[in-house]
């Protein structure tokens, strides 16, 4: 099985820690998926990094982690994201540079590997818009499943319904406060056919289909020390039961196990 990832890789900034971890949410997902499917599968890595000192962090990681990666070396300055930390354990995302993902689009090589995935996964944040129009022109022969990282900042259904063709699959972070818009999006799934799984913290998550709504409660942890990745590490841990069962009540409840040991930790993964 070809499982090819790909999005932002970058570096994450702790402010309360005061050191720099390498992250984006397409690493973490990768890093998840590399633990989590079949030794046997392949868990391809697509990105690029700047020329910068950042860059390093994130190749010797991935190196270390002995995942397969292409990630195209490009002029400019590696993405960071500024996180800070509530007493909590909430993440609390202060500021992000997308360097140069924000010009950065698929190329030949690139689109090769896209074309012979089994699982295709992709974060979409407006950041980053360009770089994820040139991967969802790019056809695959798998599944293909998408984070639509901002919708919280954004709670509307316009970005999703855009592509909507595009994908089978769409992650979505929210709270329960966006009970309406859930609503809504459930009715976008019934007539597309589609398959959506909504976040929801320490509330659990929620699939939404024609088969109707399916809720799943968080896997209970001792201490939340850093929510951050949390969400990418639900993905990877859905998405490995999904792709084996295709039982999304089994799928959900491996997503919130996964992603209870890595809020038990700094950094997602």
């Amino acid at each position: 099985m070809n499982v090819v990832c790909v999005g932002d890789c970058g570096v994450d900034r702790y402010l309360p820690l005061g050191r720099d971890r390498a992250g984006g949410i397409t690493l973490n997902f990768a890093v998840h998926a590399r633990r989590l499917f079949e030794p046997e599968d392949r868990v391809i890595v697509i990105s690029a990094l700047g020329t910068d000192a950042e860059s390093k962090m994130v190749t010797d990681t991935v190196n270390e982690l002995a995942l397969e990666a292409y990630l195209a070396g490009v002029a400019g300055a590696t993405s960071i994201q500024t996180i800070d930390l509530e007493p909590s354990g909430e993440k609390i995302f202060v500021e992000y540079e997308q360097g140069v993902l924000g010009e950065y689009r698929v190329a030949e090589r690139e689109r090769a590997l896209i074309a012979d995935a089994d699982l295709l996964m992709t974060p979409y944040y407006r950041q980053i818009a360009g770089f994820f129009d040139s991967v969802m022109s790019s056809p695959s022969r798998g599944l293909r499943a998408v984070d639509f990282a901002d919708i919280a900042e954004n709670p509307t259904s316009v970005t999703v319904e855009k592509y909507l063709d595009d994908f089978d699959i769409a992650f979505l972070g929210l709270s329960p406060s966006h009970a309406e818009l859930i609503d809504q999006l459930h009715r976008i799934a019934v007539n597309a056919d589609k398959l959506f799984i909504v976040t929801l913290g320490s509330h659990g998550s929620e699939a939404l289909s024609k088969k109707g709504r399916l809720l799943c409660p968080a896997a209970p942890v001792d201490k939340v020390v850093d929510t951050t990745g949390a969400g990418d590490t639900f993905a990877a841990g859905f998405l490995r039961e999904y792709c084996r069962s295709k039982d999304v009540a089994a799928s959900l409840t491996r997503g919130a196990t996964e992603a209870a040991k890595t809020i038990q930790q700094i950094g997602a993964f």
